[in-house]
């Protein structure tokens, strides 16, 4: 639902899953014999572009990029699948150089969760493409569906989207819950995913390309740079209760660990998604002298966490996961916030203070559609946003029939460049830890007394 807006920052808790988000700068490094796909198109959105609009799917934003020509239809046979499920359907080419592929998308948009921004994010991205004339002349249409936040709900959507509404693939979709079984569905009919939250089902999917780090990396990052360069020496640990985040905790430990810090369990809580009462956790972890926290809650548990800890007189030094540099957040915290640390899989957004080029180009892009969306933006609309982009570089190169097969070649060859806002990426020369782990790299920000996000340390990898 659009109208409670701050239920998006529970997607953020996500993302600080998805925070838990390793060797992708060793793995593009060392293949100097692959190409390296720049993409460009950085600085001003430029005038004089058009929108177009359609109503496939059940959409809750709009508008739906891309119009004009016939759809793919999925169902065909043909192309390799690149080495996914024999069961692979919808495998037949795009016929015609000027059809609107269809891509799909599973966003949860209710049930306690908005993730609108992410989905309008894609949508912007296909517009921009489409008003460029499309790639290779072909147009992008989005057909997406609000699970609910139920598993039950995404995995039925995941039928339709290939049985009913064929769609060619899957880009920069947003279903905590939800991607999970979707995921699994997918793979078993050949159907490639772009992005995502990186939920295991997705690094383990020959035909998935996760964007962000695996969850236990994500946590390795968060021990490493807390335990090693912030030097917490008895950190608390405080992490939001889903599916994965053992993986973070054991990433978390064992980093602290490698810094000469040992993290009890009685000082780890796993609270609910909106958890409204942190006084229960902060209290038991101030009578046993922790002297810091490291966190990865949903954005708007941030700012009853910090009312707990002014409330308990507990204001220690603290490293939050993804999410907490949403705007309407930070504003609401306001000055306790000053000094505190974040890791982002992405260069941030809120301000663009590294003045990256691909970030202005990602806000100026969502700014000109869909304008009120960004003061919502976050690491998950941007995992959303270069997902986008891999996919629409990896399009690009298909020179022949193009065909799901043809499409995960192209991601598994060359290395991808989205101009610095992520660490380039390489698909094809990764290696343990699961299938296509590309993204091994965070950086680490930090709220300066100008009430404004800087970067305090460049890309880390694990």
């Amino acid at each position: 639902m659009r109208a409670n807006r701050d239920t998006i920052f529970v997607v953020t808790l996500i993302l600080a899953l998805i925070a838990s988000t390793g060797a992708a700068l060793t793995a593009w490094a060392s293949a100097g014999s692959r190409e390296t796909v720049q993409v460009n198109g950085g600085g001003s959105f430029g005038s004089g572009l058009t929108t177009t609009v359609s109503t496939n799917g059940t959409p809750s934003s709009g508008s739906s990029a891309g119009s004009g020509g016939s759809s793919y239809n999925g169902g065909g046979a043909g192309g390799s699948n690149g080495g996914s499920s024999p069961s692979s359907s919808g495998g037949g080419p795009v016929v015609g150089k000027t059809d609107t592929i269809k891509i799909g998308g599973i966003f949860t948009e209710s049930g306690g969760l908005d993730s609108t921004v992410e989905e309008d994010t894609v949508r912007a991205c296909f517009n921009y493409y489409n008003a460029q004339g499309g790639i290779n002349g072909h147009k992008l249409s989005l057909v997406s569906y609000d699970d609910g936040l139920s598993g039950t709900n995404a995995q039925n959507e995941a039928v339709k989207l290939d049985t009913s509404d064929h769609v060619f693939a899957i880009v920069g979709w947003l279903a905590p819950f939800g991607e999970s079984p979707a995921a699994t569905y997918f793979e078993q009919h050949g159907i490639p995913i772009i992005g995502g939250l990186g939920v295991p089902e997705e690094f383990g999917n020959a035909d998935s390309f996760p964007v962000s780090p695996s969850f236990y990396n994500a946590g390795y990052l968060l021990g490493q740079y807390g335990a090693g360069t912030l030097h917490f020496k008895h950190p608390g640990i405080i992490l939001t209760n889903t599916s994965g985040i053992q993986n973070v905790t054991a990433g978390i430990k064992d980093a602290a660990a490698k810094a000469g810090v040992t993290i009890n369990n009685n000082d780890i809580a796993y609270v609910s998604f909106g958890e409204t009462n942190f006084s229960k956790y902060i209290l038991p972890m101030k009578s046993d002298g922790v002297d810091s926290l490291i966190t990865q809650i949903d954005p708007y548990s941030y700012v009853r966490l910090y009312n707990a800890m002014q409330s308990n007189s507990f204001m220690v030094p603290h490293l939050a996961g993804a999410g907490i540099d949403k705007k309407s957040v930070d504003d609401t915290i306001g000055a306790p916030l000053h000094g505190v640390y974040s890791f982002m899989p992405y260069r941030e957004a809120q301000g663009n203070p590294d003045n990256n080029a691909e970030v202005s180009l990602y806000l100026n892009t969502l700014g000109r559609y869909y304008n009120s969306q960004l003061q919502y933006v976050d690491a998950f609309s941007e995992g959303s946003w270069v997902a986008c982009r891999v996919f629409g570089a990896a399009l690009a190169k298909v020179t022949g029939s193009v065909t799901r097969g043809a499409l995960i070649q192209a991601l598994n060859s060359g290395t991808y460049d989205i101009g610095g806002m992520a660490t380039p990426l390489n698909y094809g020369a990764t290696s343990g830890g699961g299938k296509n782990d590309a993204n091994h790299c965070v950086l680490y920000i930090t709220y300066n007394s100008s009430s404004r996000w800087q970067t305090a340390q460049g890309y880390t990898c694990h």
